[in-house]
Order: C-alpha cells, then sequence, then structure tokens
C-alpha cells in the first residue's frame, strides 16, 4: 500500500516539472530565438516482487517504484524566421550559434537581436560583444553590410567575420538566461551551410498549440495520480480503523 502511495506521489513530481517546462516555453514564444524545453521522465529500477505464504517464498513479477525526472530537455531545431529589416538584426540558418564574450562566458545564443554600443561595436541587448573570428566587431561607418558567409562590410570595406560556431556535444550546453547557453565542452566552427540572415530574427521554436494540450495532458496525469493517492489513504485510514476493532 505505501509503495502504491509513493508511486502515485513520484508521478505527481514528474508532473510538476513538465508543467514548469511548459509555462517557461509559453513565456518566452516571443523570445527571440529561445529553444523549449521538456521535462523527460525516467522509471526507477524495477524490482522483483515475492509471495510469501506456507508454501514458501515464489516470485511473482516485477513492479517499479515510480518515476524520476531524468533530465531537462533542449529542443535546439530552428524556429521560423522574421523580416525586420534592420541591417543588425542577425538569424542564423542552419545548426550554428553565435559566440558571445560576456562575464562568465564565452555564451553561445541563436538570439541575433544585436546593437551598436557607444563605442562602435556590435553588441547584444545586454551589451555583450559579438566575436568574429579575429576578437570584437568594429562597426565605425555608416553603412552595414553583412553577407551570407559572415563577413561585415562596413562603407563597403570588409572588416570582420562573424565567428558562428557548434558544441561538439550538443547536451553540454547549459542554459544560463538573457538566451545565452554555457558550454561545458568543446566548440567547433560551424558547417559551411550555415548560412547568416541579414536584417531578420529567428522566432522561438514553440508551438503554442502543441504546448497547450501538452499542459491539458499533464494536469489530467497530475490529477489522475493525485486521486490515487486519495485512494491509498482511504485504504490506509480503513486498515487503521479495522487494526483497532
Amino acid at each position: 500500500m505505501y509503495r502504491g502511495l509513493y508511486t502515485a506521489a513520484s508521478g505527481m513530481n514528474l508532473q510538476l516539472h513538465r508543467q514548469d517546462a511548459i509555462a517557461n516555453n509559453l513565456a518566452n514564444i516571443d523570445t527571440t530565438g529561445y529553444k523549449k524545453d521538456e521535462a523527460i521522465g525516467l522509471s526507477f529500477q524495477e524490482r522483483l516482487v515475492y509471495a510469501i505464504d506456507r508454501q514458501g517464498v515464489a516470485p511473482i513479477g516485477y513492479t517499479s517504484p515510480g518515476v524520476q525526472v531524468a533530465e531537462v530537455y533542449t529542443d535546439l531545431r530552428p524556429g521560423s524566421y522574421m523580416v525586420t529589416g534592420n541591417p543588425l538584426d542577425l538569424a542564423l540558418s542552419g545548426e550554428g550559434f553565435f559566440l558571445i564574450d560576456g562575464a562568465g562566458g564565452p555564451y553561445l545564443t541563436r538570439s541575433g537581436s544585436f546593437t551598436r554600443d557607444a563605442e562602435g561595436f556590435l553588441v547584444t541587448a545586454e551589451g555583450e560583444y559579438v566575436l568574429g573570428e579575429y576578437g570584437i566587431i568594429p562597426l565605425h561607418g555608416e553603412k552595414v553590410v553583412i553577407s551570407e558567409d559572415g563577413t561585415v562590410y562596413v562603407d563597403d570595406l570588409p572588416v570582420e567575420k562573424i565567428l558562428t560556431v557548434r558544441p561538439e556535444d550538443p547536451a553540454a550546453m547549459e542554459k544560463v538566461g538573457h538566451n545565452r547557453f554555457r558550454l561545458q565542452g568543446g566548440w567547433q566552427p560551424a558547417e559551411e551551410e550555415t548560412l547568416v540572415l541579414q536584417g531578420q530574427l529567428e522566432r522561438a521554436n514553440v508551438n503554442p498549440i502543441q504546448e497547450m494540450v501538452k499542459m491539458i495532458e499533464v494536469t489530467r496525469a497530475y490529477e489522475t495520480n493525485q486521486r490515487a493517492v486519495l485512494v491509498m489513504d482511504e485504504l490506509m485510514r480503513a486498515a487503521s480503523e479495522l487494526a483497532r476493532v
């Protein structure tokens, strides 16, 4: 009886983590370059159950004591693209990331909503430098054109090439806020198929209809486990009353 109570409680805990991930996805539906999360469950190791009677001990089958949150998986698939016409708005077509020089960095990001700081360098909305192949990117001029291979032209003169990279192990990426990823492992230059799109931004890869459907599923699964807990509680009360009699 206690096993059933803990199994249902672990199911409720998993659904709470799934609900948190869904709520965060919906909250970032308009965040440029955001990648949605999904809480993944994993059952605890199954145990062999035995029946004990006057005939002795006999195995009757395996049972799982519940589930746990194995990981929060980040879906890195690209979102759709939005044309803005702003020459400092950039998007990536392909599997690459921009490399950002921030405190505790560098960081990776797909959010290309960049701007020019007071000193004339390409920076993020938080003021962190966007890195090129040779360092930070100067924009000391009027006309800025960025080609698909990442070459930055200022007043028709090439000044730098935006560095686009890909992680050697995508699972080593950790979300750290402001739509950035900290990379625990190494990285390599992005494939040639990765293109820099000037005047465009990548939308979040969140489908609101799918997230709402998942939210309904999570709510129902949570309520089912909750009812199981209530049933177990009533059974234990009944057993306690019988014991007193």
